[in-house]
């Protein structure tokens, strides 16, 4: 047998803002949910998700606050249902205050796989006026109901329910269901914790910084089987190599073999996985292995480490910073989109009125590439002092490459909004590119009339041509300016105009996790991701603000669905990219894939924020910077975003062998 122990983390204060003046991340946002982590000897816990939760409750929308109203989760309890499935009983709080709504309330999750969680209901305990802590529950055959218990003030209460939709026989109790101890005591790289009866548990935390300890706020220990535990590792546990199978090659004597053609080597992944690599082949040893006669003859190799440094180096070519009116721009990059066009690798960014292209054969050297300005918005026509333009990709549409951009006049964010430039040459020419046009509606108004819409990309699915991209209402009310969550939007396109919309806009994803809701309330940044019929849309959450807060969620659909409408697209209730994903990068997030040529491999392009360098302030830097790594897809069917060069290829795997028979 194994086990799951859940648990959430204190979520006190905010993240450290004295490099973002005017912005406060509320730690509770990330913190509070549900985390797990797995033991298989009931003593040694090893966290899941990189000790980042995986059950948030969904935000509420309808409290009266057009950004809805983050919630938050305390004192999780994870425990049967009566059917053998997975339940988890919770408190629902206002971020570190109680629920405006449902005070007095035990908040209820089901789930199927013990990895994706459903909101299943309320169950009311107490009358609203008093505050509901540490619920617990579990299945009692003969009541044939749940017996639950939780504490609120006067001590200890109990009830039974049999689908918790109410509660009977409310008493109170001298023997809850007991939870977890955090002793707040260090052995070893772990926290020691005690269960109730008494016995010592250790909580791994050896991947934290030197000195640091981390608190948690325990909850249970729920017994599992062997294959539960793997199902769920399957989508929680990190994936990193750790073997490669036998390599054999079988050629009729009298051929000779070629150094370029010998096969890649199958490296095998913690998950059952699989990815092929090449191998740079002793090439004395080929040339002497006899091939004019029958044999066995065993070449030695080693894998080539396909890694790529972050940050990467940028070549900002010869611009002053005074003529794009940002600085900043030689310091780093924002919304990096690398585009494999007609052979050729070009590199597009967020940037300001000189909108530029770089252009390489390789994927990593068109990051130090000459910038070509391909067009540069008339600001002094237009009556601006400066003009942003953001998150700039290229996509062929109708034939022709189209950039998808935006013009954010006056640099005034709240008045960004989606343009496409057509080119009818070489994409490095200026007089090439066609002036931008305003994405409209069927209508020809702008697509966000009454806010932004930026983060706009392109794909085409059965035979219809789709638009996504991040809509944000901003208006006036009473008064007062009035900002929304930004939402991920969709529409129909026609490819000849592909600025014009043919269908009206619809909503398929919000920001209602605590994930993407720190700090503020964003979806942006969608791009699609197509395997087998599978349509896998990246979308970036949490702040834009404080760029260390970024990261990465998931949506999914399938192809051929009706995907102008939301019930087609199914949201992943946790992050798969994260600033706890890999050491000294924080906030990853917008990104796109392309196709490495060299090594036929899927790579994310996206940014983050590195660590700083010695004798900096703090721990981090705020410029984002542009990052690549594998895209591996996971045994469980999911793209894993995390694949870090260590994870890849463990050094000690590199040494590999063919075995090479002539018949």
């Amino acid at each position: 047998m194994a086990f799951l122990f859940c648990y959430t983390k204190p979520g006190i204060g905010t993240w450290p803002e004295d490099r973002y003046p005017g912005h406060t991340a509320y730690n509770c946002d990330w913190e509070q949910a549900m985390h797990l982590a797995f033991s298989e000897d009931g003593k040694h816990f090893i966290p899941l998700r990189n000790d980042t939760g995986i059950l948030f409750p969904l935000a509420s929308f309808d409290e009266g606050d057009p950004k809805g109203v983050t919630k938050t989760m305390a004192d999780p309890w994870l425990f049967r249902s009566r059917e053998g499935g997975f339940l988890v009983c919770a408190i629902r709080r206002n971020r570190n205050r109680r629920d405006s709504v449902l005070p007095g309330c035990i908040q209820l999750f089901s789930s199927e796989d013990g990895v994706r969680y459903r909101e299943a209901g309320f169950l009311r305990v107490t009358p609203e006026d008093r505050e509901v802590r540490e619920p617990a529950a579990c299945w009692d055959g003969e009541r044939k109901a749940y017996r639950v218990t939780w504490r609120e003030d006067g001590g200890y209460f109990m009830g039974y329910t049999e689908d918790f939709s109410s509660l009977a026989g409310r008493q109170p109790c001298e023997n809850p269901l007991a939870r977890i101890r955090e002793t707040g005591e260090r052995k070893g790289d772990g926290l020691l914790l005690l269960s109730p009866a008494g016995q010592e548990m250790i909580l791994d935390q050896s991947g934290d910084k030197p000195g640091q300890q981390r608190e948690i706020q325990p909850g249970n220990v729920l017994e599992v089987s062997d294959g539960e535990l793997r199902r769920i590792r399957l989508y929680l546990d990190e994936i990193h190599h750790v073997g490669n199978d036998p390599l054999r090659l079988r050629l009729k004597a009298g051929e000779k073999p070629e150094l370029s053609r010998l096969p890649k080597v199958t490296c095998r992944y913690s998950d059952g996985s699989v990815h092929e690599k090449a191998a740079i082949w002793d090439a004395e040893a080929l040339a002497a292995a006899d091939w004019r006669r029958p044999g066995t003859w065993r070449i030695p190799g080693k894998l080539i480490p396909r890694g790529y440094a972050f940050p990467i180096s940028l070549n900002f070519g010869a611009y002053e910073a005074s003529e794009i009116n940002d600085p900043n721009m030689y310091r780093g990059m924002s919304d990096p989109c690398v585009t494999l066009y007609r052979g050729k690798y070009y590199l597009s960014s967020s940037g300001n009125q000189q909108i530029t292209l770089r252009c390489a054969d390789r994927i990593e050297d068109v990051f130090g590439a000459e910038p070509h300005v391909v067009y540069r918005v008339p600001v002094e026509e237009m009556g601006l002092r400066m003009c942003g333009t953001w998150a700039a990709e290229l996509h062929e549409i109708g034939g022709a490459l189209c950039m998808l951009t935006t013009i954010c006049p006056d640099g005034d964010w709240t008045k960004v909004q989606a343009v496409v430039l057509r080119c009818s040459g070489d994409p490095l020419d200026q007089g090439a590119w066609e002036a931008p046009r305003y994405c409209v509606l069927p209508d020809g108004s702008l697509i966000s009339r009454r806010g932004i819409s930026l983060d706009m990309t392109y794909f085409e699915d059965a035979g219809r041509h789709f638009i996504m991209w991040s809509n944000r209402l901003i208006y006036e009310e009473n008064g007062e300016q009035v900002i929304e969550p930004a939402e991920i939007d969709i529409a129909e396109i026609d490819p000849a105009r592909p600025w014009q919309l043919v269908s009206g806009a619809v909503c398929v994803a919000r920001p209602d996790y605590g994930w993407d809701r720190y700090e503020t309330e964003v979806d942006e940044g969608p791009y699609l991701l197509r395997r087998g019929d599978d349509l896998w849309i990246t979308i970036s959450g949490s702040s834009t603000g404080m760029a260390d807060l970024y990261d990465v969620g998931l949506l999914r659909a399938k192809t051929g669905a009706d995907l102008l409408n939301p019930a087609s697209w199914e949201k992943w209730p946790y992050p798969l990219l994260t600033k706890e994903s890999a050491a000294g990068q924080l906030g990853p997030g917008h990104n796109n894939f392309v196709t490495d040529r060299e090594t036929g491999d899927t790579v994310m392009v996206y940014h983050a924020v590195p660590p700083a360098e010695a004798g900096e302030k703090g721990d981090w830097r705020t410029t984002r910077q542009p990052a690549i790594r594998r895209l591996h897809w996971a045994a469980s069917g999911l793209p894993y975003l995390e694949m870090t060069p260590e994870r890849d290829l463990d050094p000690a795997l590199r040494e590999v062998t063919l075995e090479l028979t002539f018949e």
